[in-house]
């Protein structure tokens, strides 16, 4: 166990924790006093006095939605990130298909968006446009997630002491039978691996080649239309033996010509077989409003010039994935004119 609560991982784990969030008193007394704390860290964990501290919940918001997600004292993340990172993380995704695309090395959006044009482009070459996507979405992915679900996932991927560790923080942090808030790895980790056996599922029993799922949100491609509405019926049912829904609004069958809206971008594909990425308008206007905002709080002194420059450049780099050059020339002219 060495490799997960030895003072060397711990020590390490810390040093990835403290990015991006060494301005909060309670990290950067930690990183102060950091041989001190993973000394004692280390000795609590082996000697069997460890207790994970109460998870503190705030909310934030993303494109006009207000997500409840729960705050993990430092020294707690220091261990979680250390167990999912020696133990958990490379046990439990040996199992995992090439096309789970979230929240692991070298994957992420703009992994799982290349996927779903290289799929396009793929499918085209057989069938032209002449196909259909089944998008799938889970109502209430973390809320609905039970716990023996969860614990049922670890317990089957996981060694017995890894496994123990686990299930500890998750019912020392999470008391209660269903739902869980994001904010902390391991329900992270939790989330690209319950619906596994599904991705196998789609993969291996319902034969279907063009397959993408980042989190809860999936796309299934073929060229009839009869057999998606069967696959449809077929994943309800899966679904059902782990307590989740699919969302009855986002759940849908459409034409491959209506366009794919995934992760922030719309993917249409041409009659020539080209794919475009299209930012999702809403977002662009949830951009602005956003940039408006920061803009005038940097200009009443609450915050600097260069942390509003900072989020600016980190949208843009996320638009310039897509097909987006006219658009970020206008957004360019307006956030330049926020400045006059």
């Amino acid at each position: 166990m060495e490799k997960v609560v030895g003072f060397d991982a711990l020590y390490e784990s810390a040093q990835k924790c403290k990015k991006g969030v060494l301005w909060k008193d309670s990290v950067a007394h930690y990183i102060l006093n950091i041989f001190t704390e993973t000394l004692r860290l280390e000795e609590q964990l082996k000697g069997g006095t460890y207790h994970p501290r109460a998870l503190k919940p705030f909310s934030v918001t993303s494109i006009g939605k207000k997500r409840t997600v729960m705050g993990v004292a430092f020294r707690d993340r220091v261990f979680q990130r250390s167990l999912n990172d020696n133990a958990i993380y490379p046990q439990i995704t040996k199992s995992f298909i090439y096309d789970n695309a979230a929240c692991q090395k070298n994957k992420g959006t703009d992994f799982a968006r290349g996927r779903l044009i290289c799929f396009l482009q793929k499918f085209y070459r057989k069938h032209k446009t002449e196909g259909y996507v089944l998008q799938c979405d889970i109502s209430g992915y973390y809320p609905n997630m039970r716990h023996d679900t969860v614990e049922a996932t670890f317990k089957r991927y996981l060694e017995p002491e890894i496994y123990e560790m686990a299930v500890n923080v998750l019912r020392t942090q999470y008391p209660g039978e269903v739902g869980y808030l994001p904010g902390s790895q391991m329900i992270q980790i939790a989330g690209i691996a319950v619906l596994n056996n599904l991705d196998h599922f789609i993969k291996e029993r319902l034969h279907i080649k063009y397959y993408i799922r980042y989190m809860d949100d999936f796309i299934l491609i073929h060229d009839d239309p009869k057999y998606l509405t069967k696959c449809k019926v077929t994943i309800k049912n899966e679904l059902d033996k782990l307590g989740f829904q699919l969302h009855p609004k986002k759940t849908k069958i459409y034409k491959i010509t209506d366009g794919i809206k995934f992760l922030g971008f719309t993917h249409k594909l041409t009659e020539t077989g080209k794919v475009i990425a299209l930012i999702i308008p809403k977002n662009v206007k949830a951009e602005r409003k956003k940039l408006y905002r920061l803009a005038q709080k940097s200009k009443r002194g609450e915050i600097s010039r260069e942390k509003v420059d900072q989020c600016y450049a980190s949208w843009r780099n996320h638009a310039s994935k897509g097909n987006t050059h006219n658009l970020l020339k206008r957004m360019d002219t307006y956030y330049h004119s926020l400045w006059l």
